[in-house]
């Protein structure tokens, strides 16, 4: 009887079925690393030509652009600076802040946002400045609320003011804040009514604030701005009951604000009404001839009748000592006119 015998094979040690079993594994990894990094290298690479083919065809270059806000800047300016007019603008690429950085260079312009909508539309929302008034520092400035400069004054530019132009003795860098309580007073006179058109502020750290108009000198100290307003226009009200013109009012005695200076220049006194016309008899042929022969004389010797006019007696006019101490206490002025001896004597209203 015959019985069924495996043959006797040998057996492959399990450690190098385990090392096959490694390359096998290790080959397909490889395989599938490679896979992705084909597709990793390839969508982008084909992305990225897919981008340049669109944008070389002008897609993201700039379309559509809105501006709002802009008064005193001009559309064109603010496209100029913006660099969204240049052929090589492309939206995808450029830096929102880079254009907003450009806006802003303009003098009016405060404040600039910039808002970029895929793929050819711009917003550009614009803040500009609002401007105070015109100082003069050494050069004419036209000033914002807090007194920053904003530019230089042009012509251009008056249209939009019709300030007073504030004078200052330093830089406007080291005047910020006595300009801007200049504007609020010359504001605060227009509201007051003050009938003289203020066509400059000078402040002055020796004097503080003084106020010009066509005619007339100013000075109004350094505070108390509502009390010494209304005082001027309590001297205004006496000066034109008197038609009088001042050439200066002191206003700025800190220690006496009810103690005020004035110094007239022009007294405007109303002419008087002419006489009333006399009836006059009818003359004689002896009258009329001897008149005829007066006439004929003049007209010969040029010589014709005149009123004479006494000349002023220096010693009648009196010089009040309140004057005299006045005329000492006032402070220095350029102003040549003030000490004219043909001007009239200052006058103290307490």
């Amino acid at each position: 009887m015959s019985k069924n015998v495996r043959p006797n094979r040998r057996r492959e040690p399990r450690v190098r079925q385990i090392d096959r079993q490694g390359w096998k594994s290790l080959g397909v990894g490889a395989l599938k690393v490679g896979l992705a990094c084909t597709l990793a290298l390839g969508l982008p690479y084909g992305t990225y030509l897919a981008y340049r083919h669109l944008a070389d065809d002008g897609y993201f270059h700039p379309q559509n652009i809105t501006i709002h806000g802009n008064v005193r800047a001009s559309d064109a300016q603010i496209l100029e600076v913006s660099g969204l007019e240049t052929e090589e603008a492309n939206l995808f690429e450029m830096d929102v802040r880079t254009i907003e950085a450009g806006v802003e260079t303009l003098p009016w312009v405060k404040d600039a946002r910039v808002r970029i909508s895929l793929p050819d539309s711009v917003s550009i929302e614009v803040t500009e400045h609002e401007p105070l008034g015109i100082v003069h520092d050494g050069a004419l400035t036209i000033v914002d609320g807090e007194g920053n400069f904003i530019k230089h004054w042009s012509d251009s530019d008056d249209d939009a003011l019709t300030t007073p132009i504030v004078s200052l003795d330093r830089p406007l860098e080291e005047r910020a804040r006595e300009v801007v309580r200049a504007f609020e007073y010359a504001e605060a006179i227009h509201k007051r009514g003050y009938p003289h058109k203020i066509h400059e502020i000078h402040y002055d750290a020796a004097t503080g604030y003084s106020l010009y108009t066509r005619t007339t000198e100013i000075r109004m100290g350094y505070d108390r701005f509502d009390e010494r307003i209304e005082r001027l226009m309590a001297v205004d009200a006496e000066l034109n009951a008197r038609h009088v013109v001042a050439d200066y009012i002191l206003i700025d005695a800190d220690d006496a604000l009810d103690r005020i200076v004035v110094k007239p220049k022009i007294a405007a006194v109303p002419p008087e009404a002419p006489p009333a016309p006399q009836a006059v008899p009818d003359a004689g042929p002896a009258e009329e001839a001897k008149s005829a022969e007066k006439s004929g004389s003049a007209k010969r010797t040029g010589v014709t009748d005149s009123v004479k006019i006494a000349p002023r007696d220096e010693k009648s006019i009196i010089t009040p000592p309140a004057v005299e101490e006045a005329e000492a206490e006032r402070p220095k002025t350029d102003k040549s006119a003030m000490d004219d001896d043909a001007a009239l004597p200052p006058l103290i209203l307490e």
